[in-house]
């Protein structure tokens, strides 16, 4: 009795191990999956991407967006911070395993484009910027700093971790709008049912 009891106890502890484990390893590729989107390196950022992306949108296109976008003249966009916060149970269907990452990412953006205008045109433009902003993220997220023309967005997200054996490790997929359609045909209904409700 006092055997099996022993042995029913370190079938628990190993469960609850294992259990742990995938979120440890998750929130770490995660973390450095942020810390490359941080650094603004691209390719870092594609490599943890799901590859089944780029079926759909090729990664050097990708590639040239990202960068089109955080070297624009108008407009400069630097992440200050990406922290997980953090990751759900995993769900496996069909051989594939999956987890919800959450994590809280702090970005700046400053409009060059509005430098040489008028204090006037300034405040009018900032002002303009934080309403839109605000109507996204939600009014106490959004900070303007008139000094240096550029407003601060604070916000909480998810994304979905997918352990796929056709490839190496945890690959990553955003979870929001402009992603829905394809978080949609990759990711099963099942799966984003219940690990978003978490």
């Amino acid at each position: 009795m006092k055997s099996l009891t022993i042995l029913i106890f370190t079938l628990l502890i190993s469960i609850s191990s294992f259990a742990q484990s995938h979120k440890v390893e998750v929130a770490k590729n995660a973390q450095t999956y942020y810390d490359y989107m941080t650094a603004q390196n691209f390719d870092g950022v594609l490599d943890y991407m799901y590859p089944k992306v780029f079926e759909m949108a090729p990664r050097d296109q990708m590639k040239a967006g990202m960068e089109q976008m955080f070297s624009s003249p108008d407009m400069k966009i630097e992440f200050l911070s990406n922290d997980v916060t953090k990751v759900s149970e995993e769900k496996i269907v069909e051989g594939v395993t999956y987890a919800v990452v959450s994590y809280n990412s702090k970005m700046k953006m400053t409009f060059l484009s509005e430098k040489d205008k008028s204090a006037e045109d300034k405040k009018a433009f900032l002002e303009f910027m934080k309403v839109t902003m605000d109507t996204q993220f939600g009014e106490g997220n959004v900070a303007s700093d008139p000094k240096t023309m550029s407003l601060v967005i604070n916000m909480d997200a998810t994304m979905f971790a997918i352990k796929d054996p056709q490839y190496d490790g945890w690959k990553f997929i955003g979870n929001d709008d402009a992603m829905k359609q394809l978080v949609d045909s990759i990711i099963p209904e099942s799966v984003r049912t219940e690990l978003l409700k978490e």
